[in-house]
């Protein structure tokens, strides 16, 4: 919550975005035709998700974000077993079982180390008990969505290592891979929440921008992410002025104003999503 709207660039153009670069790991994405569903629902229900699994007490036994979890597991198990049954194609001596744990395993260290990583690189800056907390955040959450406990990361060594070994074995993007990085970034032209063009233009801009500084520039250019005018200049000013802000809003403040605008975020995603054009 103290990250505030960087917490949010961090998931989607880092996070998200950079795992679209290993091919493998999307095909259940694929198959299950999360592009036919649109970049606009899926975001809506990772934001549902991630913010309802990170506000006070949220994981309490049949709290908001416990339930999320119990219900992402039942999905991920629904469609393992879907994929299994009606996709005859499916590769499973290169892509291992659908939806396996290892895979899972790497997608969770995404939402912890490569989550600070990002809001470092934006200029946060964390105490040592807040990244512990983090790690066992998602430890639980992780635990709760059926990863195997060995696979779960206890600090940010652990951390390194398993994505390490993970990625040693992960072939780079393919033409679904950038089919699936061209659907997020369009999502700012499709996403009705801002009035008029110009607005949604600029926030795709603004993106691409910090797509281009998060990650690699071999990754961009695999996922074929378009080189604009001026790139690092929003990410670079956005940096000094969290370090000014770091500075002179306390912690408390800087929690509270970050709770408030990231559920304004979801409940503008909520509202759209209601619509039946984004079903």
């Amino acid at each position: 919550m103290r990250a505030n709207l960087d917490s949010l660039i961090s998931l989607r153009d880092y996070c998200l975005m950079g795992g679209y670069d290993f091919a493998y790991l999307n095909k259940p994405l694929i198959i299950t035709e999360a592009l036919k569903k649109g970049a606009v629902k899926r975001l809506s229900e990772t934001l549902d998700f991630w913010v309802n699994a990170t506000r006070y007490n949220a994981l309490e036994l049949h709290q908001k974000g416990y339930e999320f979890a119990i219900k992402t597991r039942l999905i991920h198990s629904y469609a393992r077993l879907s994929i299994k049954k009606h996709y005859k194609n499916w590769d499973t001596e290169n892509w291992g079982e659908p939806i396996n744990s290892w895979d899972m395993m790497a997608t969770y260290i995404g939402f912890s180390l490569v989550f600070l990583h990002s809001l470092h690189k934006l200029g946060n800056t964390f105490s040592v008990q807040e990244e512990q907390g983090l790690f066992h955040l998602w430890k639980y959450v992780g635990y709760l969505l059926g990863i195997p406990e060995n696979l779960l990361p206890e600090n940010k060594k652990q951390a390194t290592e398993f994505f390490y070994m993970w990625t040693s074995i992960q072939p780079p993007a393919d033409k679904d891979s950038v089919l699936l990085a061209h659907s997020l970034l369009n999502e700012s032209l499709e996403n009705p929440i801002l009035k008029y063009k110009f607005q949604r233009r600029n926030l795709r801009y603004l993106h691409i921008c910090c797509t281009w500084f998060l990650l690699d520039n071999d990754v961009c250019k695999r996922l074929q992410i378009p080189e604009v005018n001026n790139r690092k200049a929003f990410p670079v000013i956005k940096r000094m002025i969290n370090k000014i802000y770091d500075k002179l809003v306390s912690r408390k403040r800087r929690i509270q104003k970050g709770n408030k605008d990231q559920m304004k975020v979801l409940t503008d995603y909520l509202n759209i999503t209601a619509n039946s054009n984004f079903h």
